[in-house]
């Protein structure tokens, strides 16, 4: 009987331990939110090529095991390169670009965080240098 309230107390403190505040809003989809990234290399978001921006929800630091949630690749209109992560929900991220920059024949890449506290359309440069 004294093993099985132990056992029952131990499960119960797990259980309770697992739970999040419900008023902390955490990153994801989900949201309305639309975020616009123009990776830029010495302030120009014009000079790169076949450049990917990846996302890591609920986070202001680079994931250590690489994996992140989400990734675009990014397009050039105006002569401006962006990725775009729509339906996101107010909280923070990681963004992190790389590609190749043709004006100095490299690979650049780069990462920031960011935090969304609003539920509209924002756009965030996102610097990125040389390897």
């Amino acid at each position: 009987m004294k093993k099985l309230f132990v056992l029952l107390s131990a499960v119960t403190v797990t259980l309770a331990a697992c739970t999040h505040d419900p008023g902390v809003i955490l990153g994801g989809k989900g949201g309305s939110a639309t975020v616009n990234v123009y990776p830029q290399h010495h302030g120009l978001a014009n000079d790169l090529d076949s450049c990917t921006v990846y996302v890591k929800y609920n986070s202001l630091d680079a994931p250590a095991n690489g994996i992140y949630d989400d990734s675009v690749t990014c397009i050039t209109a105006n002569s401006l390169v962006s990725g775009t992560f729509t339906g996101l929900k107010n909280g923070n991220y990681y963004f992190y670009g790389r590609g190749y920059d043709y004006s100095i024949s490299d690979h650049v890449k780069g990462g920031l965080p960011y935090t969304i506290t609003q539920q509209q359309s924002q756009n965030f440069n996102l610097p990125v240098s040389e390897d």
